[in-house]
């Protein structure tokens, strides 16, 4: 049937496009020769016009002529002579004209004959007055102007001049009838050129009209696909291209007028390319002609100027149309990826800040997931041994062999069982390097509490084991040596009572005036715990129990001016040559600098490095916990805020003043905010606030009220006052669901309304 459809089609068009190229070849025919019949009759009627315009000027030349002449006779007027000279000259000029334009009627060549014999004895018989004085025979002048013979001549002007012009009057209505004959008889032509087409399309507006009603079905559903494919591009959150087969942009959805403006066709093109970043610019355009000549895969990131004249990266790819076997366009998209770019832009910063940091600790630091297998090492692995430095995917097991391997397994069980574990591992070998090894495995869990990996640190201990047994040597070569090391020793009888303090010991924990020697160890070393409860060393347990002590415990040395170090404490026996116990010694390693690292490492991964406040991912953290512990009867709410004019603030004042007033607002946020509420900043100037149950709708309204509040007073920076207001989303939850992501979704979206809708105000959806 659609064959048939399009074969009768076909027909239809082609009788069609005949009739159409006959009708218009019989058109212009007949305006060709209508316009020659009208330029021959015209140019006759014309000319007829002319010659009748001569004559009538004759007319008025031996008007003035008379006028001339009486004025000179009766008033004896000083001009009238030249005024008849002039007269006589446009008269004789007129005649010219007239002889000039003579075709071949005999008619019309007498009568300009004898209008110009007339004239020119009009002008002998006045041409006397003149010659003569007008004021001494002024009688006679005008007997001889009112006398028959001198009427005569001017009736016999008059006369030739009537005669001329009733002639060519009857000539140019003879002429005007052509034109009008010509004109109607085109249009009869025209009429009968009209009725035939009108005939031809008859015959085919009834095969038309049930062509038409069988294609009106197909362009109907065409038109409803059409629409709804263009509402699902305008709905998706992609820039879609339809571009022809020479690259030209011909259609585009709402989301690439987004990019480009009212742009279209060629524009968009130029558009296009002008914006591209000129470092990704060369790479694009390659990429985007090889896609047009050769038909090649085209997927690029790049960099883009939008409208706005902000920077966006893009991710763009584009396939070919195929039309039986040949490419008649593409469809191009382009998609927005800035913020996942920044977002991963920021986690390298992270993870280079946090390479840097450890890299800079004389430790070996590294990371093993539940395999034991290296996800991370730091710098020091490599100072350390070189080439046999653990690599990234090897196991614990291969990098210190099976011997070594042997003695880690009952910590290695400890560990895996979730427990930290501290250990010495005492002359080691490891790849032709001997060492004591201070060393830490701490567990790492996933979101779940399931053992996910542990972290392993490894300190050199091998200096502070050498210490020990160098307090066998002289109490000079003791002094000169513990004096050297930055850890705070000291030495006691088996009573506890000091009988040797290094110089670090003494700095930390005396006064000026105090005097240690003598005095117990307990009133000089005064340790807390992580309870803040008073701690006894481990240097009378060591001597009690004449061994080793070394404390895993983290412990506070309360110091004589009432500051506090974090510390770790090794209490060893003094023995004689005869290995009886004689005393013991105490070492203090301040920590806290190693303890600081480890802190900040965990602020680094937790928090906001502008502002301080926890991040995304312990926003998402507590807001899951929050839910998850969420009574039936209470609720919570999510605060989304985003400043408004911020933008503005960057581009005035640079970026130093941005970020001096996001640390501002993030510091009247946690004044405004409860111990157990969450403030953090998600990036940008957007910030988010978990207000913990219980607290109402109404309730979180006044806390986002207070917010924008805040939000309002102005903020300074190098003594200016620098301006914004606030835009806050809310959602709470049950009413708005207990899912997380669609819970913070939700608050987006009513803050979406908020900025819609005016900006500086709360919205609920």
């Amino acid at each position: 049937m659609p064959q048939e459809r399009h074969a009768r089609l076909t027909r239809l068009v082609d009788r069609s496009s005949k009739a159409s190229v006959a009708l218009v070849v019989l058109l212009t025919l007949a305006g060709v020769a209508t316009a020659m019949g009208l330029l021959a009759t015209q140019r006759i009627v014309s000319k007829r016009y002319e010659v009748l315009i001569a004559t009538q000027a004759i007319g008025q030349d031996v008007h003035d002529m008379r006028a001339a002449i009486g004025a000179w006779v009766l008033r004896d007027d000083p001009n009238a002579s030249m005024n008849w000279h002039q007269a006589v000259a446009s008269g004789e000029g007129h005649v010219a004209t007239l002889q000039a334009s003579l075709g071949g009627d005999t008619r019309e060549k007498a009568l300009v004959a004898a209008l110009a014999a007339s004239l020119q004895q009009r002008v002998d018989t006045a041409a006397p007055f003149l010659a003569r004085s007008a004021a001494a025979e002024r009688q006679r002048h005008i007997e001889e102007l009112m006398g028959a013979d001198y009427q005569s001549r001017n009736d016999a002007v008059a006369r030739d001049v009537t005669a001329l012009a009733a002639y060519e009057r009857m000539r140019l209505q003879r002429g005007q009838f052509r034109q009008d004959l010509v004109l109607s008889v085109a249009g009869v032509a025209l009429v009968a050129l009209v009725l035939w087409s009108v005939i031809t399309l008859r015959r085919a507006r009834y095969t038309a009209r049930s062509l038409v009603d069988g294609w009106r079905d197909a362009l109907d559903a065409t038109q409803r696909g059409r629409a709804e494919l263009h509402a699902f591009t305008d709905a998706a959150p992609l820039a879609v291209f339809h571009v022809n087969a020479y690259g030209v942009p011909q259609w585009q959805n709402a989301q690439a007028n987004a990019w480009v403006g009212a742009r279209t066709g060629r524009d968009v093109a130029a558009f296009m390319r002008e914006n591209i970043e000129e470092a990704d610019r060369e790479r694009v355009l390659e990429a985007w002609r090889l896609l047009v000549t050769e038909g090649k895969r085209f997927e690029q990131v790049f960099r883009f100027h939008g409208t706005d004249r902000l920077t966006v990266w893009a991710h763009a790819h584009a396939t070919p149309v195929v039309d039986d076997g040949a490419t008649s366009g593409f469809v191009a998209v382009l998609q927005d990826i800035t913020g996942a770019r920044m977002l991963q832009e920021e986690l390298d910063h992270s993870r280079k800040r946090l390479r840097r940091m450890t890299d800079a600790i004389p430790a070996l630091i590294g990371r093993l997931d539940q395999d034991e297998t290296y996800r991370f090492v730091n710098a020091t692995y490599r100072q350390w041994f070189g080439d046999a430095a653990p690599r990234i995917g090897q196991t614990l097991r291969e990098f210190v062999g099976d011997a070594n391997y042997q003695r880690l397994v009952p910590m290695l069980a400890r560990v895996h069982h979730g427990q930290a574990v501290r250990f010495e591992m005492n002359q080691m070998k490891l790849h032709g390097k001997y060492f004591t090894g201070d060393v830490t495995y701490t567990p790492e869990f996933d979101d779940a509490g399931a053992f996910h990996g542990f972290y392993v640190m490894v300190t050199d201990v091998s200096e502070r084991k050498k210490l020990e047994e160098s307090l066998f040597a002289a109490k000079e070569l003791a002094q000169v040596t513990l004096d050297s090391i930055g850890d705070a020793v000291l030495t006691t009888d088996t009573t506890g009572t000091i009988t040797f303090l290094n110089q670090r010991a003494e700095s930390l924990l005396l006064r000026p005036t105090m005097r240690a020697r003598g005095m117990p160890i307990e009133s000089v070393v005064h340790l807390r715990d992580m309870h803040d409860q008073p701690s006894d060393s481990s240097l009378l347990r060591a001597i009690a129990e004449e061994r080793t002590v070394d404390m895993l415990q983290p412990r506070q040395l309360l110091l004589a001016d009432g500051t506090r170090l974090d510390i770790e404490d090794v209490a060893a026996p003094i023995r004689d040559r005869d290995g009886h116990v004689v005393g013991g010694v105490l070492v203090l390693r301040d920590v806290s600098v190693a303890r600081a690292v480890a802190d900040r490492m965990r602020q680094l991964a937790e928090s906001d490095t502008l502002t301080g406040l926890p991040n995304r991912l312990v926003f998402e953290e507590r807001l899951k916990a929050a839910l998850a512990h969420l009574r039936a009867t209470d609720s919570l709410a999510v605060l989304y805020m985003d400043l408004d004019g911020f933008k503005a603030v960057n581009d005035v004042h640079g970026h130093a003043a941005g970020d001096e007033l996001l640390r501002q607002f993030a510091e009247r946020l946690l004044r405004r905010t409860r111990k157990a509420d969450t403030v953090c900043r998600l990036g940008g100037d957007e910030f988010v606030a978990l207000l913990a149950p219980p607290i109402s709708l109404r309730e979180a309204m006044v806390r986002a009220e207070d917010f924008v509040d805040a939000a309002s007073q102005p903020f300074f920076w190098n003594g200016l006052p620098l301006h914004v207001t606030l835009s806050v989303g809310t959602a709470t939850a049950p009413q708005h669901g207990v899912d997380a992501l669609a819970l913070v979704r939700r608050a987006d979206d009513a803050l979406y309304e908020a900025k819609a809708t005016g900006k500086n105000k709360i919205a609920v959806l």
